[in-house]
């Protein structure tokens, strides 16, 4: 059985393979390839841009609601289609008794003396049904494309705000882990002094207790980027060993800062895709509606029938008609249901404008105010921090500052740098919410 630690394994299959079964060594180490292949972790780098249109080429969501636009094709090709023609053969004897009418033959010995009936009918629609349904139909594929664009554009919103917590975990992350190897390091070095008496044992305490606080918030925020991680590789449909390293790219702040927010209400109104998708649902409702109008209407069956041997007539050819009449059921019900449902469209329709444009201005108020928060971040100051925080520590070191004075520097370095990436976040989110809400590519 095959262990998951690779030295381990190789060993136990070469010492077996150099023994009684040298025979299955190349066997053994194709095994222990395999299994150490299941086991690696496959690191993507990947720009921003790349890992977009990867998503797009696979998310399995978008594949599974595109095949909805071909089911509506094959719906509009089904109800162009004309009713089949009805053929019966019917009183037909199989033997004769006494009581017969001579008759002759039809051919050969075929229908001497025999009885039967043929009738061949063909439904009729009436009103304009069978082009109403054509039509209700394709308002169904009009619904199942913005359906399908709806999807698209809310899946792109939601992996582009993926990535922009990734990208914004990761930076922490790096922060993170270049301050754990820092204190770490100051730690080793403060046991050295403590052991020979010139610090403290509070003071090595300290430093200890922050290095501990540094791995947890190492360990917490590895479990949200697992769930980043786990999030974007459905997306993108990559496999479970993957793991995704994003370059990030910095907001056009410029162009953001310039946008109105009138001109993003009425692009909402005029692009907004839930807004789309509500106008079809109300489409289709309306083209049902048809239908069901339509349906008071009496659909007409013709017949023409041939009856041998079964009247007066030795072959009788006679052509008929027969209809429903609407004494009882003119489809009233089902007409004032159907009008109901449009009503409940209409209602829906406006009331998903209304939450567009609610959206759209909290949307835009939250971004300008996450651009106003970047704008006054002094940017040279937080690039500059990650080097001095290494000469905090020579300072501390040294002796220059006290303990409390490093550790208040080394809380206002991660609070810092941790705001300055929030801050691109928030921007980025706001804006693909922005994105989605108006139609637009900000």
């Amino acid at each position: 059985m095959l262990s998951n630690g690779g030295p381990i394994t190789f060993g136990l299959i070469m010492k077996t393979a150099i023994g009684k079964h040298f025979l299955y060594f190349p066997l053994l180490l194709l095994l222990c390839a395999e299994a150490g292949a299941q086991t690696a972790v496959d690191t993507i780098s990947i720009s921003e841009d790349r890992a977009e249109a990867l998503f797009l080429e696979s998310n399995l969501q978008l594949l599974a609601e595109k095949l909805n636009i071909q089911q509506a094709d094959a719906r509009i090709l089904q109800a162009k289609a004309w009713p089949n023609p009805t053929f019966t053969l019917d009183e037909v004897n199989l033997w004769s008794n006494a009581t017969v009418e001579p008759s002759p033959a039809i051919v050969g010995g075929l229908g001497r003396n025999q009885q039967f009936a043929a009738q061949l009918e063909q439904l009729l629609l009436t009103a304009r049904k069978r082009k109403k349904n054509i039509a209700y139909e394709v308002q169904g594929k009009e619904l199942s494309e913005r359906m399908f664009t709806d999807l698209l554009q809310s899946l792109k919103a939601e992996f582009r705000q993926e990535m922009a917590e990734l990208v914004y975990r990761q930076a922490i992350k790096n922060d993170l882990q270049q301050q754990y190897e820092l204190v770490n390091e100051l730690e080793r070095a403060q046991s050295v002094q403590q052991a020979f008496g010139n610090i403290s044992q509070a003071e090595l305490m300290r430093i200890k207790a922050l290095r501990l606080s540094l791995l947890q918030a190492l360990h917490e925020l590895d479990k949200e980027l697992g769930e980043n991680q786990k999030n974007l590789k459905t997306l993108m449909a990559l496999p479970p060993n993957s793991y995704l390293v994003v370059q990030p790219s910095q907001p056009k702040i410029a162009e953001l800062r310039k946008l109105d927010l009138g001109q993003l209400l009425l692009s909402a109104q005029e692009n907004n895709l839930p807004i789309k998708v509500a106008e079809s649902e109300k489409a289709l409702h309306v083209a049902a509606l048809s239908i069901e109008n339509a349906k008071k209407v009496p659909d007409i069956t013709a017949h023409v029938n041939y009856d041998r041997n079964g009247s007066t007539m030795l072959n009788f050819v006679g052509i008929g008609l027969s209809m429903d009449l609407p004494f009882f059921d003119r489809n009233k019900g089902n007409i004032r249901a159907a009008q109901l449902e449009v009503k409940k469209s209409e209602y829906l329709l406006t009331n998903r404008r209304l939450e567009m444009g609610h959206a759209v201005t909290k949307t835009w108020q939250d971004l300008q105010q996450s651009l106003l928060l970047y704008e006054q971040m002094d940017t040279e100051y937080i690039d500059k921090l990650s080097n001095m925080s290494a000469g905090m520590a020579r300072q501390f070191l040294n002796r220059n500052i006290n303990l409390l004075e490093f550790l208040d520097f080394f809380e206002s370095f991660r609070q810092s740098k941790e705001q300055y990436y929030e801050s691109i976040k928030n921007i980025n989110i706001y804006r693909e919410e922005l994105n989605y809400l108006t139609g637009l590519s900000l």
